[in-house]
Order: structure tokens, then sequence, then C-alpha cells
């Protein structure tokens, strides 16, 4: 990566709490993970957590997503962009097959980072993720939020809709406020999540 475009993705980073890289996966990847996705998704019975539309630890059925995870070429630039060594903790796929399901804004830990990848065209209309810009700076001020709360901060100054287009990846701060709402179009909107905390235990 040039130091200049590194040296831009570093600053948003630090003062938004995210940044996109554009086309960071090519289409043939983009394809492998969305096929073996969807065929761990097959297999099982049942969902993790408060959402059908989220399919966590991928790595623990696929060994192909523990190696993205631990080796992949995103950890790398999660450490130059964190300043600190990112420790792998669960993979997952998010999907909108349930189109009127949305996640309500919130933040995920204390420490630590995430890799989202677009493995399709994402928009406003299909359900993509939104930030707060700079939220990761005020955390106190966003301790109240619960991704199975609803809070409507549509009409937030600091809200951003993160349109992607699939290979695209978004890197954000763990603590940086993000959500994602309804598909209103029905179109498929799958993305491919890397957690990594700031330390070890």
């Amino acid at each position: 990566m040039l130091a200049a475009a590194l040296k831009n993705m570093q600053t948003s980073f630090a003062e938004d709490g995210f940044v996109i890289a554009q086309g960071f996966f090519n289409a043939d990847m983009v394809t492998e993970i969305r096929q073996r996705a969807e065929h761990v998704l097959a297999q099982r019975t049942r969902v993790s957590g408060n959402y059908t539309n989220v399919t966590k630890g991928l790595e623990k059925v696929d060994s192909f997503f523990a190696e993205l995870m631990h080796n992949g070429p995103q950890v790398a630039l999660m450490q130059q962009l964190l300043g600190m060594k990112p420790i792998p903790a669960t993979t997952s796929l998010f999907t909108k097959n349930n189109t009127t399901e949305q996640v309500n804004p919130h933040s995920d830990a204390k420490t630590g980072g995430v890799i989202w990848v677009a493995l399709d065209d994402c928009s406003y209309d299909n359900g993509c993720m939104h930030f707060l810009r700079g939220s990761h700076l005020r955390q106190q001020e966003f301790a109240y939020l619960r991704p199975d709360r609803p809070n409507d901060l549509s009409d937030h100054p600091d809200k951003v809709a993160a349109i992607m287009k699939a290979g695209d990846m978004l890197l954000f701060r763990s603590t940086t406020v993000h959500w994602s709402g309804p598909n209103f179009d029905g179109s498929p909107r799958r993305g491919f999540n890397c957690f990594y905390t700031g330390k070890a235990g």
C-alpha cells in the first residue's frame, strides 16, 4: 500500500473510528468467502444470538476462515491502524434474508477492531452499515446503546452510511457506534466479519 494512502487511512481511522478499503478483496476471494460461508450456514440448524441474520464461529466449522482470520492480508492493515497487534476472536456471516430485521446502534467492545467485507454491493436500500463518526472518542456519551434496543440516530449529524461494492472492506474500532437498517429492496446483502480484540486473554 502506498505511504500516502496508508497515512490517509490512519488519519480517518483515528479521527472517524472507521475507514473503507475499496476493492481490498478480489472477485475470486469474495466468491470463495461467500460460498464457504453459505455452506456453513446450510449445515446449521440454529443461528447465534438474538438475530436470525448472524452466523458466528465460521472458523470452528471451516479452517479456511481460521486461516483467513489469523493470517489474511487484513491483519497487517488492522495492526497498522490500531497501533497494536490484533488478537483474533471470531468470524461471522451477516445476511439480510429477513428483510425487516435490523441491528440497532451499538459498539462492540472496549478494545480491538473489526473488519467487515462486503460480499454483495451494499446500499441504503438493502441495509448497509452506518457509523457515528468520532463516536469512539465519546464512549461515555453512547454507553447506553445496545444492539437489541431500538435507538433512532438517523438524524444524528455524525451519521455516515457505508456504501460499498463487493470486495470493499470496512475497518473500524470496536468502540465506534455502528448499526444496519432493514433491507428495503430485498436484494442480497451479505457481509463477512472478523472480530479482533486488542489484547490477549
